[in-house]
């Protein structure tokens, strides 16, 4: 049985791309305007039930001093995504919300921010 090599025209590959790099640019701030992503930050506490795993409570809050950051998150087991989005209103001054264990079923986990927008 001869194996047939399939091959995907440039142009057609750039044409499906596409939407993906205008999306990226989309999210990006013009020059001199605030970045929500950067207020927002992820925090540790040594909750209990976290520490038993070997790990830590992983939890996240807004350092904008006046406005609210609605937050999108996605969520990565042992390097993978798994599929799970969160997304949290996280108000200036407001407590950290917890996301879950650094540490679960013996592998790493972790949230990496989507999307971060101000809401006035």
């Amino acid at each position: 049985m001869t194996r047939r090599r399939t091959t995907i025209p440039r142009l057609t590959l750039l044409a499906a791309l596409w939407p993906l790099a205008a999306g990226a640019q989309a999210a990006t701030p013009p020059p001199g305007a605030e970045d929500p992503r950067s207020y927002v930050e992820f925090v540790q506490d040594f909750a209990g039930h976290c520490v038993t795993r070997g790990g830590v409570q992983i939890l996240v809050k807004s350092r904008h001093p006046t406005r609210t950051v609605k937050v999108w998150l996605d969520r990565y087991h042992g390097g993978n995504g798994t599929g799970d989005r969160s997304r949290s209103e996280l108000r200036p001054g407001g407590e950290p919300e917890p996301l879950g264990c650094s540490k679960n079923n013996d592998a790493p986990q972790e949230w990496r921010i989507v999307r971060a927008e101000f809401i006035d």
